[in-house]
This record gives C-alpha cells, sequence and structure tokens, in this order.
C-alpha cells in the first residue's frame, strides 16, 4: 500500500518594479509578449527581500504550508486532500480557519532604490497590502491589486492607528526598517463591490479554488530631468528641463541634441533640488559626455 503527499498552489504574489523590467521608455506590461520576456531577466530580490513573519512561519510550520521564492515573486503551497475521491477537488489536510490571516514583510536591499523608484525605501508608515480593510481605516482604502489590476503603491497608506494595532503581531527586529506589509487573510473582505473582483484565498466552503488568486504588487520607476555636462570641467551643456524622462535599467530612452543620441541617465547621480520650506521640486540627473 502506497501513499502519496499532494501540496497545491494556495496563492500566488508577484513583485513588478518598471525600472528593472521596462525596455526603454516602453513599460514591460504594455503587451504581454513584451511582459513574458522581459521577464525572463528579472529577479524581484535584486531590490528587496520579503518573507513571513515570525508568527506567520509558525501558522506554515503547524498546517504543513510551505513558502517558496520566485524570480517574480513568491508562491504559497499546502499539503491538500481531495474532498472525495477522483474529485479534483481539494481541500487542505489541516483545517484552516477562515480567520487565518498571512502576513508578509517587505524591507529594501539596494541602497539606490529610492533613486529609481517613487517611493521611499523605509516610510514613516509601512505601505499596507490586505484582502482585509482594517476597522480603523475609511472609505478610500484600496485592496492589494491582483495580476488584472495595476494601483500606485502611493495608494496604498494606513493611518497610524490601523499601523499600531498591525505592528502588535510584529517583534521590534521585524518593524526596523520595513517597506511594507502584506496581511492576506483567508477569507478577506468581499472586494468586489470595491473592483468587481474576489480576493478571498479559500472558498467559502473550505476548498481550494480551482484557479488560486494570484496578488501583485507593481512599483513605478522614477522620472527625472536630464542635465548634460562636459566630462572635463562639468560645464552644462543641455539640459530636458522641464521634460522629465524615466530612468530605466534595459532597452535604450533614445535622446538627441545638437544632432547625436546621447546616452541614458543611471540611477546613481541624483539632485533634488528644493524650495525654501524643503519640498522637492526638481529631480534631476547628472550625465556626464565627452565633446
Amino acid at each position: 500500500m502506497s501513499f502519496r503527499t499532494t501540496y497545491k498552489v494556495l496563492f500566488k504574489l508577484n513583485v513588478y518594479h518598471h525600472y528593472f523590467l521596462d525596455n526603454g521608455a516602453t513599460a514591460f506590461d504594455s503587451n504581454l509578449g513584451l511582459k513574458e520576456h522581459q521577464l525572463t531577466k528579472y529577479n524581484f530580490e535584486d531590490f528587496c527581500q520579503i518573507i513571513p513573519s515570525e508568527k506567520t512561519q509558525e501558522i506554515f510550520n503547524g498546517n504543513r504550508i510551505v513558502f517558496k521564492t520566485f524570480p517574480a515573486g513568491f508562491t504559497i503551497y499546502i499539503q491538500a486532500d481531495e474532498t472525495t475521491p477522483n474529485s479534483g477537488t481539494y481541500k487542505p489536510y489541516v483545517n484552516l480557519p477562515q480567520t487565518t490571516i498571512f502576513n508578509f514583510l517587505i524591507y529594501v536591499k539596494d541602497s539606490l532604490f529610492e533613486n529609481y523608484s517613487t517611493v521611499n525605501s523605509k516610510p514613516p508608515i509601512p505601505y499596507f497590502f490586505s484582502n482585509k480593510k482594517p476597522d480603523t481605516e475609511g472609505v478610500s482604502f484600496k485592496y492589494i491589486d491582483l495580476e488584472t489590476t495595476t494601483l500606485p503603491i502611493s495608494d496604498f497608506t494606513i493611518n497610524q492607528a490601523s499601523y499600531t494595532e498591525i505592528s502588535k503581531t510584529l517583534s521590534e527586529k521585524e518593524k526596523l526598517g520595513l517597506l511594507g506589509i502584506i496581511s492576506l487573510e483567508i477569507s478577506g473582505d468581499d472586494t468586489i463591490p470595491f473592483d468587481g473582483n474576489a480576493r478571498n484565498i479559500l472558498n467559502v466552503s473550505g476548498t481550494i479554488p480551482a484557479n488560486p488568486k494570484t496578488f501583485k504588487i507593481q512599483f513605478k520607476n522614477r522620472k527625472t530631468i536630464w542635465n548634460y555636462r562636459n566630462a572635463v570641467n562639468s560645464n552644462l551643456l543641455h539640459s530636458t528641463d522641464p521634460t522629465e524622462l524615466p530612468l530605466a535599467k534595459n532597452g535604450i530612452i533614445g535622446y538627441t541634441f545638437d544632432g547625436k543620441e546621447r546616452p541614458s541617465a543611471a540611477p546613481s547621480r541624483l539632485i533634488f533640488e528644493k524650495d525654501g520650506s524643503g519640498n522637492i521640486i526638481k529631480t534631476i540627473s547628472e550625465i556626464y559626455i565627452n565633446q
């Protein structure tokens, strides 16, 4: 007599960043073919790390759940049994209450992250990506994106009262340097009125959906004014001001002046011009070229 252990996908989460994925000025997700090609040379762990919280890892250990990262994000697998032989319908081997919450913590690894991103690497209150609205949040709360939806990262903010409550589940070490928290409940809210999409992880019956949810976090790349300077004496030769151009790791962002195509800006040389109150009014990339 033989026994076979079966693991099924519970849900997935993809992490995209336009700086790494765009083809020059062309957004990677402008068409499916480009997206698939750009993802072949992408790894989100080049700029950030995502790990289960300590309490979530305890839940995983006790419920035969596996967390595994891939270049585009991570997948959660769970040991499962068929509800009846040959039915093709599965339920978790260990029953998961609908109120079970999984928390994942996002930390930035790249010191240049803020130079090519439109968000801070260590915001005062971490960004919050969830399928469950905290009781302390209002109607402006935004639910975590799915693979088919895209909202700016800046939309995923919560107030101090919400973060104070959420942070009670985290250790002091886990709170240090947090970019964001991914918080997913098995049932979640009914988010169909929000944008027409459900975000529950298990069916109401407790079975695993035939098509598990794929959640998403998508970062935009920063746009800057490009100043071209003489590599010999640093004199300003040309500026795109007031036009801002995107920063992209791959591809070519064509820009020409004096009849010559010029190199693109890199995120390593940024200057922030501020007004008298300290507000940033211009972000400038410095590009040194030979005449």
